[in-house]
């Protein structure tokens, strides 16, 4: 995943996630630094309600069997070699 902001582009990964005061911690790093995403409880709502929409939700949906289909192209590829 990728951060693009005013100081630059960094690569984010996620390592794990844990819950910690009653809030969802997501751990992982920014580029070269650690990093820590905090979710409280009442983020979560807003959180999905911005992220759950028509469009993002038939996109993330598709990933599987887009994947699939890559897949099985390339195997068929590869078999008929």
């Amino acid at each position: 995943m990728k951060v693009v902001s005013g100081a630059g582009e960094f690569e984010l990964s996620f390592e794990r996630t844990e819950i910690r005061d009653q809030s969802m911690v997501i751990i992982g790093k920014m580029g070269v630094w650690e990093a820590e995403t905090i979710i409280g409880e009442g983020e979560l709502g807003h959180l999905l309600g911005v992220t759950l929409r028509p469009r993002v939700l038939l996109w993330a949906l598709s990933r599987p069997f887009a994947a699939l289909w890559r897949w099985l192209r390339g195997g068929r590829a590869s078999a008929g070699d």
